[in-house]
């Protein structure tokens, strides 16, 4: 069964710290945005994308330096402005922090009461993610001139800057003080913020794309080792230069594979794909797709299980790794294991028909075996 959250205390809702930011996936789709309230019924996020109320999302939020996940809903979408979303599915560590940083940021800790009964917890939770009071937007307390000479200059920057000008860092900094810089600018820049800046938005979003693209490459170790070692041999060159050798081979490799596997040639796509996963060990996609072919391959299947559970620590909130895995699984005739991964992908998503129908058809035929 899906844990679902529980109201334990009735916090009031929170306005957040203005650097309080969150990763959000809906309807495939994904964004970092600015949250402006929060509570452990729900949240409201700001965001220029149009999301339709009842659709499912999955939210990451940054709670000073602590991770908090949960799955939620849709419950209203303002145009041009953002959405409430309903939480529906935290686990307990996480609903744990989050209750935490309630209770030291809460403005009313006196007013906190239990709620035993569900419905009444059910209500806490549509309440908090009631439309916010309207404030200002960062844009309308600037000076707009210097806000667009600055956007000026640091799209210059990204034309003809490295990663370390373009994010303020320099080469010794470390990954945490590489964070702050990348947060500093997205809170300045990110189009979210500017929706009333129609003439600039393109440049807005073309810019956090090649903020993103610095602060994936710098906060990463080996990429920023290679990163490095492109400078040191070839100067200073611009964000916009084209793809690294490195990346090249990735490509090349990952489409040799596809081809193998079009042809059913599985031994020659698990020689391809392992050179991809050799050179970007942390996408989980390479993984998933080697555990598939290597799946394939009666000698390889224990193989394949490490790097299916290797692309799920890696991406979590993918259910296709699950249910290849679960499918492997059955393969193998180790039932008990299929039925616990189909379990993990109900919880993640309860009304997944494929899961539930094998879920269920496993179910009975284990208790007919007995």
């Amino acid at each position: 069964m899906t844990a679902k959250v529980h109201v334990a205390r009735n916090h009031p809702r929170v306005t957040l710290p203005a650097d309080l930011h969150v990763v959000w996936k809906c309807s495939g789709r994904h964004a970092l945005a600015r949250a402006q309230s929060i509570s452990l019924g729900g949240l409201f996020i700001y965001t220029r994308n149009a999301l339709a109320p009842g659709s499912p999302i999955e939210v990451s939020i940054d709670l000073e330096g602590k991770l908090v996940r949960a799955q939620g809903t849709v419950r209203y979408c303002t145009t041009g402005k953002g959405v409430g979303v309903q939480f529906v599915h935290m686990a307990p560590n996480h609903q744990a922090r989050l209750d935490q940083f309630l209770s030291k940021y809460s403005a009313e800790p006196s007013k906190r009461h239990e709620h035993a009964d569900p419905a009444a917890a059910q209500s806490v939770a549509a309440q908090s993610v009631a439309p916010p009071p309207a404030v200002p937007p960062p844009s309308e307390q600037t000076d707009g001139l210097k806000f667009e000479a600055e956007l000026t200059q640091i799209l210059t920057v990204v034309k003809q800057g490295t990663y370390y000008q373009l994010l303020g860092a320099t080469s010794d900094m470390s990954s945490t003080e590489i964070k702050k810089k990348f947060y500093a600018l997205a809170r300045k820049f990110h189009p979210d913020h500017h929706m009333e800046r129609e003439a600039s938005l393109t440049s807005l979003k073309e810019l956090m794309d090649a903020l993103n693209t610095a602060y994936k490459t710098l906060i990463d170790q080996h990429k920023r080792a290679l990163y490095d070692k492109q400078l040191e041999s070839s100067g200073s060159f611009g964000l916009r230069s084209g793809k690294t050798e490195s990346q090249k081979a990735t490509e090349d490799s990952l489409n040799r594979a596809k081809q193998c596997i079009r042809a059913g040639n599985f031994v020659g796509s698990i020689v391809w794909l392992r050179k991809c996963v050799e050179m970007v060990p942390e996408k989980a996609e390479y993984q998933a797709m080697l555990a598939r072919s290597l799946g394939k391959v009666p000698q390889f299947r224990q193989d394949a299980i490490s790097h299916f559970q290797k692309a799920i620590e890696l991406d979590p909130w993918n259910l296709e790794p699950y249910l290849g895995l679960a499918e492997l699984y059955e393969e193998m005739e180790l039932t008990s294991r299929a039925l616990s991964t189909y379990s993990k992908v109900l919880e993640l998503n309860p009304v997944h028909e494929k899961a539930r129908l094998r879920h269920s058809e496993l179910s009975r035929a284990s208790v007919s075996s007995r």
